[in-house]
Parts: structure tokens; sequence; C-alpha cells
């Protein structure tokens, strides 16, 4: 241990003597430390970290397969979920929850707040109690139960202040203003449904979910979580839970043939989607560690060289090659150890960053964070980057030649073949490394510009929207609320700058959709499990003007179209090329109370919840012949950003104390929709930067500390006659050679691994031509330009001077 000591001791001194190598090695490892440290903070946090609920393993959420179709979601209909519940003996009850958001009406400006309506088992089985008070109770959980609630922690500090005497403390909640008395507290840091950012707010999802839809076994639109029972295992509760589908699929075939039910991990089925765009990154910023590892190695073979015979003088008093080795690793772990405490301050900075970067659709955003696990990763690792970087050059300093080193006069900078090579390998290595990262980058590029090109269906230009659902407590019927809707497009129209303004229930790229089954009058329904459906759109009239969505036959919806009018609906092209004839507006469709409507018109297909996406069939009803409480009123103004405070004037002007839950523009809508493309090229371009700088770093501190070994060489070569340009295609013709290999390596690299992008990618294929083409064109021309000073350096050495260098 004491001879260990004095090597860390001599390489302190060591290191300080040779201030700007330790400060450039230094710098180059806290920047690729710190980027590794941000990403895996990350990673932990989303991938790795367990749920914050007891036994967490346990907790299942359960899927819904069609067998027929081939799809699979996560949403059940209620009634499946009580049969199952009732049937199942590996789960530990099965309960219901939706997302939900809603105001505490009072005061002048009510506040927004976010939560879900949960059947009351969701507690016992996520095993979480409340910090305060209760939770739901069987009487509570009832379509005429008692109204109750359950807040967070932080509503309660943030709303409440605090107060002692939360529980029992009737508020004003949601549209219908209905009294709510607060049950209970959860705990700090409590969040359910664990994929939502916010959580304020727990009420029963028996009394305030639609009873037409909680008692409708075919219509899927609650989520269930789960808790496996002692002994259970998922391979057992899937098998339990297919002989319940096939007796639920006998007992009613109208909704539940073909429909196959399972359960899958809650964590795994949460960080699914963003399990390969994490998995990325990390490869990401390990090739960018290991190109710099690289180029540290380099600048440790042109050192080591230049301590050529301060090795000897070791190595002629005694000194093993053991010992050398152990000496050199020191001084490169002692870098990497000085790097890596420099590099968790610049994770930190990361970190901030990332989270700010990041869509909301990415879950436990808010867990992130340099915990005890981040920290011993990061000194691990940093052990391991010493190591790694710092071997190589170490076994190579450690061949010593002492008769030549001793000499009198020796030069004290004798490079080898060895370590020539070997300098060649690492520069050829960070080029094809670096070949793959920016491949990848521009393939992530070309994806997103293709990407966001993409003809949506819809002009968004000038569109804002404002969301909000109109109190029942104010308007208590459909003709009620239909009539102040009515009212307030009318408002809208007259505002200043409003070219068109109307309403739909769902907006285009909003993330939220309704799939309904449907029949086509005079043809079969289709067998059970495999009816049609599509999107279905509750609008006013002038949407499809308003959007400037092309109507392509027939018209759209206009003010005679009432209640009381005949029912109507309007197609688009996709739902009338898959299910219509060459006369679709002859036509007429069933759903729901199977009443049929008539197809007044056919309009242009809309992408509707992705770009990248096909547009799905969809069929719009005008909102006075159906329920549609909360709706998105659209204008198309040329007030630019005014139009949303002119919205919300007209609002007050009409129903002073109506709330509102969002107003935005429809560019920022098409923005927040490519917010996963966008995180993750931004993070891999910034990558690709680095390792582009690092790559170009290393090739020109390699060429030019060859230049300086090869003067003698050089001096010759100009005595003998040869001209400046030889000299300079001498040096650039050595770089291009690596360079050369370099890129060939790393585009057959690149060719293999890129496929993994290929669900990343739009519109360009893993291996596109152009894009390989042009960063190669991209890595030459970076090696052009680090070799050009060099190259020009060596042109004018002196002949005399370069035959007498030492």
């Amino acid at each position: 241990m004491g001879s260990i000591g004095q090597d860390f001791r001599y390489a302190l001194r060591t290191l300080a003597k040779d201030r700007t190598f330790a400060l450039v090695a230094v710098l180059t490892l806290a920047c690729v430390l710190g980027a590794n440290t941000a990403i895996f903070s990350a990673v932990n946090a989303i991938l790795l970290r367990p749920l914050s609920f007891p036994d967490s393993n346990a907790l299942m959420v359960l899927t819904s397969r069609n067998i027929i179709r081939g799809t699979e979601q996560n949403d059940a209909s209620y009634p499946n979920l009580l049969d199952i519940s009732a049937q199942a003996k590996t789960l530990t009850g099965v309960g219901a929850y939706r997302e939900a958001l809603t105001f505490i009406m009072e005061g002048d400006d009510p506040p927004l707040i976010h939560g879900a309506q949960v059947s009351a088992n969701v507690f016992p089985i996520l095993g979480v109690k409340p910090e305060l008070g209760r939770t739901f109770n069987a009487e509570e959980d009832r379509a005429n139960g008692t109204p109750a609630l359950v807040i967070s922690h932080e509503l309660w500090q943030k709303r409440f202040g605090g107060a002692p005497d939360i529980v029992g403390r009737v508020i004003r909640f949601g549209s219908s203003a209905k009294p709510r008395t607060v049950v209970g507290v959860m705990p700090r840091g409590f969040k359910f449904p664990v994929s939502s950012p916010v959580v304020d707010f727990w009420s029963p999802i028996n009394l305030d979910a639609p009873r037409d839809v909680m008692d409708e076994r075919g219509l899927s639109f609650v989520t269930a979580v789960t808790r496996l029972a002692p002994g259970a295992t998922i391979q057992s509760a899937n098998r339990e839970l297919d002989t319940i589908s096939r007796r639920l699929e006998a007992q009613y075939p109208n909704t539940n043939t073909g429909r196959r039910f399972g359960v899958a991990e809650l964590r795994e089925q949460l960080v699914a989607t963003s399990r390969p765009v994490l998995l990325l990154l990390l490869a990401a910023v390990a090739t960018v560690l290991m190109i710099g590892c690289a180029n540290i190695a380099n600048l440790l073979l042109a050192r080591a060289t230049g301590r050529h015979r301060e090795m000897s003088i070791r190595t002629a008093v005694g000194a093993s090659r053991s010992r050398i080795v152990r000496q050199l690793l020191i001084e490169s772990v002692l870098l990497s150890l000085i790097a890596g405490a420099l590099g968790l301050l610049l994770a930190s900075w990361g970190v901030d960053a990332l989270v700010a970067l990041a869509p909301p659709d990415i879950p436990r955003l808010e867990t992130i964070s340099i915990d005890r696990t981040v920290l011993g990763y990061t000194v691990a690792f940093s052990l391991l980057t010493g190591i790694f970087f710092g071997l190589a050059p170490a076994i190579a300093a450690s061949k010593t030649n002492l008769t030549d080193a001793l000499k009198e006069g020796a030069r004290g900078t004798t490079d080898g073949k060895a370590g020539r090579r070997l300098r060649g390998l690492f520069v050829i290595a960070q080029v094809a490394l670096s070949i793959v990262l920016i491949v990848s980058a521009g393939l992530l590029i070309r994806s997103f510009v293709m990407l966001s090109t993409v003809d949506a269906g819809f002009a968004p230009n000038g569109l804002t929207v404002m969301t909000m659902s109109p109190r029942k407590v104010t308007y208590p019927t459909d003709a009620e609320n239909i009539a102040f809707q009515q009212r307030f497009i009318a408002e809208l129209r007259k505002l200043p700058g409003v070219e068109s303004a109307s309403a739909v229930n769902d907006i285009p790229l909003g993330g939220d959709e309704s799939v309904l089954t449907f029949g086509i009058e005079g043809q079969p329904d289709g067998q059970p499990g495999n009816r049609p459906n599509a999107t279905v759109l509750v609008t006013a009239p002038g949407y499809f003007q308003t959007m400037r969505i092309p109507v392509r036959r027939g018209r759209d919806f206009t003010e005679a179209d009432r209640a009381d009018s005949p029912l109507v609906v309007v197609v688009n092209e996709s739902f009338a090329r898959r299910w219509l004839g060459a006369n679709p507006l002859s036509q007429r469709i069933t759903f729901g109370d199977r009443r049929p409507r008539q197809i007044v018109g056919i309009v242009g297909d809309v992408r509707f919840q992705e770009l990248a996406g096909k547009p799905a069939p969809a069929y719009f009803i005008p909102h006075t012949q159906t329920e549609a409480s909360g709706m998105n009123f659209l204008v198309r103004s040329t007030a630019g950003r005014t139009a949303g405070a002119a919205m919300r004037a007209a609002l007050k002007r009409l129903d002073p104390i109506q709330p509102v839950v969002r107003i935005t523009t429809f560019d920022q809508v098409r923005a927040e929709s490519l917010g996963r493309q966008r995180f993750t090229l931004t993070l891999i371009s910034t990558l690709a930067a680095l390792a582009l700088i690092l790559a170009a770093v290393g090739i020109y501190s390699i060429m030019s500390y060859t230049v300086t070994q090869r003067i003698p060489e050089i001096g010759i070569r100009m005595s003998l006659g040869a001209q400046a340009r030889d000299i300079f295609r001498l040096v650039l013709g050595q770089s291009l050679r690596l360079v050369g290999i370099g890129v060939a390596a790393g585009v057959a690299c690149a060719l293999a691994t890129t496929r993994v992008m290929s669900t990343l990618l739009y519109g360009v294929t893993p291996n596109d031509p152009i894009t390989f083409g042009a960063i190669c064109i991209l890595i030459v021309g970076v090696a052009v330009l680090a070799t050009f000073i060099p190259a020009s350096r060596a042109t004018r050495v002196d002949p005399l001077v370069a035959i007498r260098y030492d």
C-alpha cells in the first residue's frame, strides 16, 4: 500500500508539471464522462429504478388482445373488469382507473387540476396508505355514492396551505360544481397513474364516469391495475386469464369474440415506448466516450514517447516492467477520477437540460436525479475508463531499450513502429466510431425533416384552439350545452381578424381519440370481434372550412342539421374507400343506438394520431345530434398571438365564470406531436457534434506529432530536392490513408448498427446512401482541415535545421 501511495504522489507531481496535457485530458474526459452520467441518470430513473410502491414487481396492468384483428391495447370495459376480478385467483383484485382533469371552482380564476377517476380498490392494490384520513369506501364508489375526494400532498400544500383540518373540508369540484368532501391526503411523492406528469386528486370512478359508458361491455375506456397473488407468476396469471377470456367469449359473443386478456408488468408497460430512445442515447454516449478515450490514449502515447528516457532510467535503477505499467496506469486513473468529479458537476447541469428538453410523454421525468446509484456508476466508470485508455500506452511505454536510451545525446523522442501502428489504430477507431454516430444523427435529421414536411391534411397556420368543458351546473341538459356552444362560436366569428370558427371534440395530433364500431345499412354487420370501426369526431358547422380540410363530395354540416332533423354523417376518403361503394352519398351508417345516419359528405383524410401514421378511417357527427360536453373551439385568424386573448375575452363576456383548460395554437400542437423525435434528434446531434470535434482534434494532434517526429526525414527529403507540395502531399496522404481505413470500417459498422433505428425513422431507410455519402464526405473534409496546419508546417521545415534536429 505504501508503494501505491508513493505512485499516486508521484503521479500528482508529474501531472502538475505537465499542466497543459493534464488540462486537455481532464476537460476532454469530463465532457464525455459528464454526458455518460447524465444519460445514465435518465436510464436509471426511467428504466431501472423500481416503482415507488411496495413490492412493485408484482404490480401488473391488464392487457387486451383482439386475436382476430391482431391488435393489442391496455384499455378494457368496466363490466369485463368486474368479471375478471371476481373469477381470477392469481390476481389480488382488479382496479379500474382513467385520467381526468377538472377545476376547483373557487375564486375568480379556478385552478385546473389533473387527476384520475379510480375504483375504491386501487389504493389497496397499490399498497399505499394515505398520509391523512382514508381512501374511498364501497359506499362512495357507487353510481349514487357520497361525493368524496382524495387529494395529493402537493395539492394540499399548494392550494390549501397544508391546513391540518383539510380532511372533512367541503370544496366545489368539477364542471358540475358538486360539493366534495376531502376524505384523505396521499403521502408526499405518491403519483398514480404513474404515466401522468402531474396527479392532484382521485375521485370515485363509479360516481364520476358516465353511466352509459360504465355499463357498456363493448366499450373499452378504462385501464386496470392489478397485483399478482402470493405464489402466482405472470405466466400462471396469463394462463388463467386466457381461460376466463374464453368463458366470457362464450357468454358474451357480441362483444367478447376474439378478446383475450392478459397481464404485463406495470413498469415495463410504462417505459416500453421510451426504452428504444434511451438505449440509443446510452449507446451514443458510450460511443463518444470511446472516441474520447482513443483521443487521450493517443496523447498518452505521444507523452510516453517523450518520457522514454525517464522510463529507461527507472528500469536501469531496478524498476520492473509491471511497476512502470502500474505507475502509468495510476496516472491515467488519477486523470479519469479528477475528470469524473468534474463530470459529475457537468452532469448535474446536463440532467436539468435533459428534463427541460424532454417531451412530457416520457414517463418518470421528475425522478431523474444524481443519486447514490448514479454516483457509484460514475466512480466505477471513471476507474474503468482510466484503465481502458491508459493500459495500451502504459504497456507500450514500458518497453525500453537501455542501450539506446542512455546513450549521450540520444533522442528523447524515439518512436518505434509499434507506437506508430498503435496511434494509427486509435485514429482509425476514432474515425470509425464517429462515422457510426454521425450517420445515426444524419438519419434522424433527414427523418425529422421528412416528418416535418408531411401534409397532415389540414392547414395549422393561423389556427388557435381553446379547450373547455361547459359546466353542468350552468348547462345541465344537452340542449342547453349545445346552445351555449353555438352562442360562443357565433361570438368567435365576430372577433377582428377571424376568418372562420367552429368546434370539435378531439383535435388532430392532440393525443385523444375515440374509436367506435358502426354498421352500414344493407350490409352484414361483420363477425363479432371484427366489426368495422373508425375514429368518430363530433363537430360544429364550419369545421372543415376552419381546418381547411377539403370537402371532396357532398357538403359540410349546416345550422339546419338540428336534433329534430334527419340524422346525418360525413366520412373521410379512407372510410369511403374501405367500406363504401361507387355511390357513398346514397348510403347510410348506423352506430350506438343503431339509428341510421345519411352520408351527406366526403372529406379529405387527416393524420389524426401522429404525423408518421397513415390516415385512418373517420366519420363526423354534428354536435347538435349527439352528446359532447368537452369541446375544442377553433378560430382561423389573422390576429396572430392575440387571437387566444381575444377568445378568452369573448368567453368572459358570454360566461364570466366558465374555466378554460387550455388555449394554444395549432403550430404548437404540431410541434408538441414531434416532441419525442425532436428530443432524440437534439441529443444525438449534440453527441455527434462532440464526436466530430474529438475526431478532428485527434487527427490534428496525431498528424502534428507525426510531423514533429519526421522532421529529420523531411529535412533529408527536402535536401534531396523534394518540393513543398511533395511534403504537403506526403503528410496529407498519410492522414487520408488512416481516415480512409476508418471511413471504410465506420461505414461497415454503421450499416450493421443503424438497422436497430428503423422504428425511429420516417421516410428514410437505415442504409440511406445520401446520408452515408454526405457523412463520409464530411469526415474526409474535416480530416483534410485537421491535417492542413501540420502539413503546412512540414513544408516550412529548414533542411539544415531539420538534419541537426534532436
